[in-house]
């Protein structure tokens, strides 16, 4: 009889702007749980780029909220349009290790958006240096006139903005993916969602509060809700979703 090979998911992660601490919750359930490990594939757009990084870097999701809490205070204090780019550049740069680009290559692909002559997503899964590895997140991130003060930004040669215009939730390596969204997918009209506020609908902010919060930073409490709401939808999926069931050949569930 022929033995079948069992297989882990890999996870992805939607573009989310100041979402981020949204992913952070996830991730931080998605480890504790064992639901990822060391080679665990991982995609992300934009904040879901960074929420990659993060994972592969080894640094906790408390450290890497306690970041975002510091660039949330610098974008509060000093504004957030035209100059987010920088303030997340030099954050990363101090938060990331030195050998992260080569934990990420071949398992981290992080999405952007080239322009010419037409635009189209473009997932990138090689990094030459901690540098390199850095241009692509903040090239995933480049929101046209948010993150600096021109409508796009040049990446390898490339004209390119926010991988999420093109690659929203972008797929991994694996051959079954998990989908995570920081907005509440039935809303969005998304389908195929695994984690997202439609695990927990109660009494939760409005697609509008969300989308200010992921253009504007919101207040450290509001960064702490946000982790704690990301941990309780992915203990929602989990409980649906059962470890030994998931790493399997079935198709990973989504939140009923």
């Amino acid at each position: 009889m022929e033995r079948k090979e069992l297989t882990s998911p890999g996870f992805s992660f939607s573009a989310a702007g100041l979402l981020f601490p949204y992913h952070l919750g996830v991730s931080q359930l998605l480890l504790e749980k064992g639901y990822i490990k060391e080679i665990t594939p991982l995609a992300g757009s934009s904040a879901g780029a960074i929420v990659c990084a993060t994972i592969a870097s080894g640094n906790t999701m408390q450290e890497a909220l306690q970041a975002t809490k510091i660039l949330a205070e610098d974008c509060r204090l000093n504004g957030t349009a035209f100059r987010l780019g920088a303030v997340l550049r030099n954050l990363l740069d101090v938060f990331l290790p030195d050998d992260v680009h080569t934990k990420c290559n071949a398992r981290v692909r992080v999405a952007i958006t080239q322009l010419l002559w037409w635009p189209r997503g473009l997932l990138v899964d090689q990094f030459d240096s901690k540098e390199d590895l850095i241009n692509a997140v903040i090239t995933s991130s480049f929101i046209p006139g948010h993150l600096a003060p021109r409508p796009a930004t040049m990446f390898r040669n490339r004209l390119c903005i926010d991988g999420g215009l093109t690659l929203f939730i972008p797929p991994t390596s694996a051959s079954k993916t998990v989908r995570v969204c920081a907005f509440p997918a039935g809303r969005l009209g998304l389908s195929e969602i695994g984690i997202s506020p439609d695990c927990n609908p109660e009494n939760r902010a409005t697609p509008r509060q969300l989308f200010n919060w992921a253009l504007e930073p919101a207040e450290d409490q509001i960064l702490d809700r946000l982790y704690e709401l990301g941990y309780l939808d992915a203990a929602v999926w989990a409980d649906q979703n059962p470890l030994l069931s998931t790493v399997s050949e079935d198709s990973p569930g989504t939140c009923d």
